[in-house]
C-alpha cells in the first residue's frame, strides 16, 4: 500500500520543458542623452527567444529554470562613447546582448488550466560591446564593486492542447542593474519581456 501511494504522489508531480518567442521591451536611460555627451541610448523592442524546464509539484510549488535571450544594436557618437574631443563625432556601434540563465520558483494555481507565478534571480551570460569591444565590467565603473544578480519575477499562463501539450503565454520582468559604464551609453536597467509558446509534459 505504502509503495502504492508513493508512485501516485510521484506520478502528480508535473515536469516539463518549455520554448518560446519573445518580445523584450527595454526603455533607454536617457540620463546622459544630448550633444556632445551622447547621440541617443540603446533599448527599445527588439524579439528574441527562449525555453525551460519547470517542475509543478502536488501542492502547487514551482522550481523551474530559464534561458532568454533579445539583442539591440545601435550606432552611437559623443563624449561619453568614445572618448572626448576630437573623437565624440565618431561613430561607433554599440551591440547589447542580453542573455539570461534564470533560477525561479513560486506557485502554480489551477488545474488542468493554470496561472504560474514566479520570481528568483537570473544571471548574465552575455556583455556589452563597443566596435565588438567589451564595454561592461559587471562592476560599478571605478569604484571595483561588484553589479548585483538581477531579480526576475514573472507570471505563465498555461492552456491545455492535448494530454502533454499546453499552450504557455507569459511575461517576466527583470531589474538588471547596469555598471555606470553602460549607464552612459543609455542602456536601461528595466527589461520587460513578452513570452508565447509551448510547454510539453515529460511525464
Amino acid at each position: 500500500m505504502a509503495l502504492l501511494i508513493g508512485a501516485e504522489a510521484r506520478a502528480q508531480v508535473d515536469v516539463g520543458v518549455s520554448g518560446w518567442g519573445l518580445v523584450s521591451i527595454q526603455p533607454i536611460d536617457g540620463s546622459y542623452v544630448g550633444s556632445p555627451y551622447l547621440s541617443e541610448g540603446i533599448g527599445g523592442i527588439g524579439p528574441g527567444f527562449g525555453g525551460g524546464l519547470s517542475v509543478i509539484m502536488p501542492n502547487g510549488f514551482v522550481v523551474a529554470g530559464e534561458y532568454s535571450t533579445a539583442r539591440f544594436e545601435q550606432v552611437q557618437d559623443g563624449r561619453l562613447v568614445l572618448g572626448p574631443f576630437p573623437l565624440e563625432h565618431v561613430p561607433a556601434t554599440t551591440r547589447l546582448r542580453d542573455s539570461l540563465a534564470s533560477v525561479l520558483a513560486g506557485y502554480a494555481r489551477g488545474g488542468a488550466t493554470r496561472l504560474v507565478f514566479l520570481g528568483g534571480v537570473s544571471f548574465r551570460l552575455d556583455r556589452a560591446t563597443i566596435n565588438d569591444v567589451e564595454a561592461e565590467d559587471y562592476r560599478v565603473y571605478g569604484t571595483g564593486e561588484k553589479v548585483l544578480p538581477a531579480l526576475t519575477a514573472g507570471v505563465d499562463f498555461l492552456s491545455p492542447l492535448s494530454p502533454r501539450v499546453s499552450l504557455s503565454i507569459g511575461g517576466r520582468y527583470t531589474f538588471n542593474q547596469r555598471d555606470e559604464r553602460l549607464e552612459y551609453l543609455g542602456i536601461g536597467s528595466h527589461i520587460i519581456r513578452g513570452t508565447a509558446g509551448i510547454r510539453i509534459k515529460l511525464n
